[in-house]
């Protein structure tokens, strides 16, 4: 398959205008070309808790027809009960099997080298740090006795806990620096504007730890980076026992962020789906470079 912005050409007049179609128009025939279907969520099915435009009618479709998809998110603060909940509330039935957060490769990653062990949580982290089976804390007097630094989303004491990490990092720069969700900014729940992300958190502090003669390199669990993918064909063997999810190739990876969906799935080998119902503008994907080009692009599921 090879790079389209898929359109249609309505007459008017004697005038052709292009217009792009949706998601689910492309998917209805071309649906034998995939294995499977990755989606984001937000900006993509919902935004700021508001379904957009055909996210119910596509989600039902595929469930009508038991086509393989997965809910792939970022959001790690909140479990996948949890987010499924929100969906729920947005009237997408969506259930928690259906999603897969950057929390879950919290998982394959502790499973190494650090299982039982403390680490220091700046946010919410979900149900996932029980999952991977390691020990968290968001007490910044307890942050010596921790083997490492967790950041995730949520509302928390931003001052005390950076501080806190860039003086643990200091003393400790050979500790691991985890950040489920790589994003800079997401659009919030909490209000009508963008929140700021882990990510940039993230980015923040290891750039003070820079100017401090510290170069702490992060782990990213979340999209684009590798981890999140790794799961994903597991996540999908399970749910679809008897189903082979092999060639990433044939997985479609439904998203509004060039620098996370779009970039990600480029990188991982997945067949990049732009909808510009969140925070990308056809202006941007068009200035795009290569690596965070879209293969298709289309205005909405």
């Amino acid at each position: 398959m090879h790079f389209l912005m898929y359109i249609f050409l309505k007459i008017t007049g004697k005038n052709f205008v292009m217009e792009l179609i949706t998601f689910t128009e492309y998917f209805l025939a071309h649906k034998q070309d995939f294995d499977a279907i990755l989606f984001d969520i937000d900006g993509t099915l919902c935004y700021g808790g508001t379904p957009l435009p055909g996210a119910k009618e596509l989600l039902e479709l595929l469930e009508k027809e038991q086509f393989p998809y997965v809910l792939l998110t970022n959001d790690s603060c909140n479990s996948c009960k949890q987010k499924s909940a929100i969906m729920q509330n947005a009237g997408l039935p969506v259930p928690e099997t259906k999603i897969l957060s950057a929390g879950n490769a919290l998982q394959y990653w502790a499973d190494r080298n650090y299982h039982g062990e403390l680490f220091f949580q700046c946010g919410d982290l979900g149900n996932y740090a029980e999952l991977a089976g390691i020990k968290v804390t968001s007490d910044p007097s307890k942050i010596e006795q921790c083997k490492g630094v967790i950041s995730v989303e949520g509302n928390y004491d931003w001052q005390e806990s950076m501080e806190a990490v860039f003086n643990h990092f200091l003393a400790h720069p050979e500790h691991p620096y985890i950040t489920a969700n790589p994003d800079s900014y997401w659009p919030s729940l909490h209000h009508s504007g963008m929140g700021i992300g882990a990510g940039a958190q993230t980015r923040f502090i290891c750039a003070v730890l820079k100017d401090a003669g510290k170069d702490i390199p992060p782990i990213y669990l979340g999209k684009p980076y590798a981890p999140i993918y790794q799961c994903a064909l597991p996540f999908l063997q399970n749910s679809f026992p008897g189903r082979k999810f092999e060639d990433m190739g044939r997985l479609a990876m439904v998203g509004d962020s060039l620098a996370s969906d779009i970039y990600g799935a480029n990188r991982n080998g997945l067949f990049s789906c732009l909808v510009l119902s969140g925070i990308t503008t056809a202006e941007l994907a068009e200035k795009a470079s290569a690596e965070r080009k879209p293969r298709a692009i289309f205005k909405s599921v």
